[in-house]
């Protein structure tokens, strides 16, 4: 399989590929910045567009043809051709008493091009107002990252024939503090990340939760910005915050608000061994993975592969 990515512009996004650390444009596609995208086997892209909440399938030449509005899903991922979605219901009539409620997964075959999505079962009680916010993807391994509110779990399929997930176990997610949401997870051989966000009465904070291989928490309290001028403070502080998260190897990659740079998960995990990345673009705003590990950043008109 190509190593193909789909890169978020303001504008049109791009579908790229990546050859000799390289990023070569293919084509433009019609999918707004604020979304999330992949690339199944047989090269259809499946975005969620989270403005418009809706789900899209184009081609690689940019041709759309499927479109589902309305549907509340928070997270997608994939294995070979099978497209997985978390989210939440949105209490729609099941029959005269019931509704559906709380944390949502289905999956859609698109080696069968009839566009139906299938509501697998998840092994907890769900609960009004909680959704799935990730899905993290290893091998023959799908993890459910479920948020919010207390407990949360992270749920496990077997995924060996991808259109039929079998519920393998369900743990519990730590919990760093009170309205935890799920940002971004990320995943390898090695380690699991979470990267999350709390916020209480006495202010807002930032979790990155590192198990694995090694373990370690990243925190910060961002309630000291809430009531001052950000940029004044961050300029005579050296305030930050984080942005967007990427694992590579052994490396994890943080997009702060004051700029992007590495942590070694070999080596002691703290905010202070963060290692900066130099980079030709400014105003990054995300960072995306490729199948390849390799590393973009990208802002809303332009983008740079991070050598």
């Amino acid at each position: 399989m190509n190593d193909l990515v789909i890169i978020p512009q303001s504008n049109k996004s791009i579908i790229a590929n990546i050859e000799n650390d390289t990023l070569r444009e293919i084509e433009k596609i019609d999918i707004p910045f604020n979304s999330k995208s992949i690339i199944t086997k047989n090269e259809l892209v499946v975005s969620l567009c989270y403005e418009s909440s809706s789900m899209k399938i184009h081609t690689l030449k940019g041709d759309l043809i499927f479109e589902k509005e309305n549907t509340n899903y928070k997270a997608i991922n994939f294995k070979e051709n099978t497209v997985y979605f978390g989210g939440e219901y949105s209490n729609r009539r099941l029959g005269h008493n019931s509704y559906y409620k709380g944390e949502m997964f289905s999956l859609l075959n698109l080696d069968v091009l009839d566009f139906k999505t299938n509501i697998i079962d998840l092994p907890i009680k769900t609960i009004d107002g909680k959704s799935i916010d990730d899905i993290l993807v290893k091998g023959n391994e799908l993890i459910l990252v479920d948020n919010v509110i207390y407990p949360k779990y992270l749920i496990t399929y077997d995924i060996s024939s991808p259109h039929n997930p079998v519920h393998v176990e369900t743990d519990s997610l730590p919990n760093n503090g009170t309205h935890e949401h799920i940002i971004k997870g990320d995943i390898n051989d090695d380690w699991m990340i979470i990267y999350s966000s709390t916020a209480s009465s006495f202010g807002s904070y930032q979790h990155i939760t590192i198990s694995g291989k090694t373990h370690g928490n990243l925190h910060l309290n961002n309630s000291f910005l809430s009531s001052f001028d950000e940029v004044r403070l961050f300029k005579k502080y050296n305030l930050y915050s984080y942005k967007d998260i990427a694992l590579i190897k052994n490396n994890l990659y943080i997009l702060r608000t004051d700029g992007l740079g590495f942590i070694d998960l070999n080596k002691n995990i703290s905010n202070r061994k963060f290692k900066s990345v130099k980079t030709h673009l400014s105003n990054i705003s995300k960072i995306i993975k490729s199948h390849s590990d390799k590393l973009i950043a990208v802002n809303e008109s332009e983008y740079e592969l991070i050598k």
